[in-house]
């Protein structure tokens, strides 16, 4: 790693921060801001469905951007975005106001995650990429540890506007950093420009992207569904305090932060493709813990659905990195593209699950399994990579008997 990489590098994992710092900073206020608003507790939690849907849908729009116009470029728009959305929110008055807010924050953490994800693939090879991007998933793991316990703190002194005006400094100061450390022609590909749709053709036909982004999109299917269920189970039916919940939640981040920094040790000993099946199968096992936990304590829960959190830290990044493997030219297209498939896909799996109309434990299970579908393809990917291995050896030796005779 050069120096100019270690120096950028702590600004690249910030400016993925801004997604889920924006979901769990604020949760302990949602009812606090529900008492302000004078709304209920479904239009205040539409404020995250908001925020998903900008950041899933802007990621589509600004991978074009991003490669045409550079990291920096977006990096900046990203951060503006974000400080923006940050101040309205803190000076919103009405539900409506609050909502824009959302979209623009959610829109502003769009671009930086589609930057971030395109500058390490733009500055390392495929392998070296995927370990970064496994860091990075650990550090968006372990953002639900301290985040929500921030925003506790911030919300008793300061009142609700408090995590807002946090996030607002925070994104200031990440524009200024972006402003400065990354180079104005960063990763922009001229030969490209003006061919997104040939491009989407390109990266849309291809079978490993296709595999490894739908392995993805279950993943977040699954870590949605986990997220969405996991306050019900333990306030409501676990009955522990606001604090006992951010610790139970806490603690499974802190899980999913160790094992993200572990998994480029595996990919080193068993390679790429056998990482994520470890993965799969993991969570598989942890959607039958799941189940079984049902008919003993209700915070069994968190255990049983540790086991998946470990798989999931084995899949995020390394399949991110083979899902831009063969996408250096076109990257931010490849991350935007990838990242949409990922969010909408992911919150599409929880609205199915939640018209299923399960208990949590059905429901969290249902989604946890659907990650053997994501085992099968894997599977498939690893025989054909045999396959292709052995009849390139074939091949040599055939040419070496050749060229004696």
């Amino acid at each position: 790693m050069t120096a100019h990489h270690r120096s950028v590098m702590p600004l690249v994992f910030s400016l993925v921060l801004l997604g889920p710092l924006a979901i769990d900073i604020f949760l302990p206020s949602l009812p606090d801001m529900a008492t302000v608003f004078s709304a209920t507790d479904s239009d205040i939690q539409m404020t995250i469905s908001l925020f998903m849907i900008a950041m899933g849908v802007g990621q589509l729009l600004v991978g074009s951007l991003s490669d045409r116009y550079g990291r920096r470029v977006t990096a900046l728009l990203g951060t503006a975005l974000y400080t923006l959305g940050s101040i309205c929110a803190a000076l919103s008055s009405e539900l409506n106001e609050l909502y824009i807010a959302r979209l623009l924050q959610g829109a502003g953490s769009a671009c930086c995650f589609v930057t971030a994800f395109a500058w390490i693939r733009d500055q390392f090879n495929a392998y070296e990429s995927g370990k970064w991007l496994s860091y990075l998933g650990g550090i968006i793991g372990f953002v639900p540890t301290l985040a929500p316990m921030l925003g506790g703190i911030l919300s008793v002194h300061l009142g609700w506007q408090a995590s807002f005006v946090f996030m607002a400094l925070l994104g200031s100061m990440l524009f200024l950093l972006s402003y400065k450390m990354l180079q104005r022609t960063e990763a922009v590909d001229h030969k490209y420009s003006g061919r997104t749709f040939l491009l989407w053709k390109e990266i849309l036909t291809k079978r490993q992207f296709l595999v490894y982004s739908f392995t993805g999109m279950l993943t977040m299917g699954a870590i949605l569904t986990y997220v969405t269920n996991a306050p019900f189970v333990a306030m409501t039916i676990g009955s522990l305090n606001e604090f006992g919940f951010a610790m139970a939640f806490g603690a499974l981040g802190l899980v999913q932060f160790i094992c993200s920094f572990l998994a480029p040790r595996l990919v080193g000993y068993i390679g790429r493709r056998k990482t994520i099946s470890t993965g799969c199968s993991l969570v598989t096992l942890s959607a039958l813990c799941i189940l079984i936990a049902s008919t003993y304590h209700p915070l069994s829960f968190f255990p049983a659905a540790a086991v998946g959190t470990a798989g999931f830290s084995l899949i995020f990044g390394t399949s991110a990195g083979l899902v831009l493997e063969r996408f250096k030219h076109c990257s931010g297209l490849a991350s935007s593209l990838d990242g949409f498939i990922r969010m909408v896909g992911g919150g599409f799996i929880v609205l199915v699950v939640e018209l299923t109309e399960s208990n949590v434990f059905t429901g969290t299970a249902t989604a946890y399994g659907l990650l053997c579908l994501a085992l099968i393809l894997n599977s498939r990917e690893i025989l054909l990579e045999k396959r292709k291995a052995i009849m390139t050896i074939s091949l040599s030796r055939f040419s070496e008997q050749y060229s004696k005779q």
